[in-house]
């Protein structure tokens, strides 16, 4: 008989067994793969979001708060400042650009960001279809936000005061959709872009040239942050300390909070990677124990087959086949198990959905899971085949 099928015979006549081995294997690697894969996307989208972005300048508070709102949109904006007090920062000579950004406001779930045209140069962002905004109360829709908002060009739009659910509506002003991005897998899919006037004329801010806020209570344009790239990052350097000693705004490096932000995930994350190893060691004793105790049943069954010609390799390779079939099943489960569950967070999760968070990314260390789960599954079938090829096959039978 085949070495493959009479241990599929052997698993199949202790089904308990198998599938607490194969579950608990699965679990384990589940656990390992989705940490793999979610570290993996998460520094690929703060990366790929970040970057050309050097410098951060917005109102003082958190820098990481700063920055998540600023440059992922992730959280609420630390405060305006006056675009009057940007205009030295944009001007300087050492700034090769200078995006201005105006948030806190929303179409559904999606931020709306009042920018200027070379926002989408910075982002690497190019229409799909249709055009820039040219007028105030002109927008152009990242992809995902315009198939989930259901917009297409020449649609119009409210938007609302606030990032929550439940904020109030700017209903007396509609925007009109004149492009739809490309799209770019970074935040700008998920992002409603317009000009810095209609995020001032909508809050009654002074726009310069603006007829339609002459009637309304008007104060100075304010704008939440501005992105500056530099040619040299020593100067981005010294114009940070120079805003941050001789202004009422603040500086953030994008980078830097990126790498906090790690640090602040770090311990989680190795407690969680810590409990998948657990899992897959004792997945490995109960790959050992369940051959173990398998092997004791049936010393007799393997005798007679070594008295009938057997030989000792014949044997070896039943074992072996064995526990290669667990251990194979269970991380292949794991695997399956492991991005099915990023996959449902993706999709579930509002967080996760805006970070675009997919069961279909493989990280780099998922081979070297994949081998060292089928190493450890393995080799713990050593000492049941050791004792299965040795001792006298007369012994053991007169014995039994």
């Amino acid at each position: 008989m085949n070495p493959v099928s009479l241990a599929c015979a052997w698993l199949l006549e202790r089904p308990l067994a198998t599938m607490l081995t194969t579950v608990l294997l699965a679990l384990g690697v589940a656990t390992i793969a989705a940490l793999l894969s979610f570290d993996h996307q998460f520094r690929d989208r703060l990366s790929r979001d970040a970057r050309g972005i050097h410098l951060v300048v917005g109102a003082k508070g958190s820098r990481l708060q700063l920055v998540l709102s600023s440059v992922y949109h992730a959280d609420n904006p630390t405060g305006n400042i006056r675009f009057a007090d940007a205009g030295p920062i944009i001007g300087r000579a050492a700034v090769s650009r200078a995006v201005p950004l105006s948030l806190g406001d929303s179409a559904g779930p999606f931020r709306v960001v009042g920018t200027t045209a070379e926002f989408l140069e910075l982002r690497n962002a190019g229409l799909a279809k249709g055009r820039t905004w040219n007028e105030p109360f002109e927008a152009v829709l990242g992809p995902v936000a315009a198939r989930e908002l259901g917009l297409g060009i020449g649609s119009r739009f409210e938007t609302s005061h606030g990032l929550g659910p439940g904020s109030p509506g700017h209903a007396r002003r509609l925007y009109t959709v004149t492009g739809i991005l490309a799209p770019t897998g970074s935040v700008t899919d998920r992002l409603v872009l317009t000009s810095l006037e209609s995020i001032w004329d909508v809050h009654s801010q002074r726009t310069p040239g603006s007829p339609s806020a002459a009637n309304r209570q008007l104060r100075e344009p304010e704008i939440t942050a501005i992105l500056l790239t530099f040619a040299s990052p020593v100067r981005a350097l010294a114009v940070a300390a120079e805003i941050d000693r001789q202004s009422a705004m603040m500086t953030a490096f994008p980078a830097m909070e990126a790498g906090r932000l790690f640090a602040l995930l770090g311990p989680a994350l190795d407690v969680l990677r810590g409990f998948g190893i657990v899992l897959m060691a004792s997945a490995a004793l109960a790959v050992f124990t369940t051959l173990t105790s398998a092997l004791e049943m049936r010393r007799r069954d393997i005798a007679v087959l070594r008295a009938l010609g057997a030989v000792r390799q014949w044997t070896a390779g039943v074992l072996l086949a064995e526990a290669t079939i667990l251990t194979l099943s269970g991380t292949l489960l794991g695997f399956v198990l492991g991005h099915f569950t990023l996959w449902l967070v993706g999709v579930t999760v509002a967080g996760a959905a805006s970070a675009g968070l997919s069961g279909l990314v493989f990280a780099p260390g998922e081979g070297w899971l994949l081998l060292g789960a089928l190493l450890t599954g393995i080799g713990s079938a050593g000492v049941p085949i050791v004792r299965a090829c040795s001792g006298e096959v007369s012994e053991i039978l007169a014995g039994s």
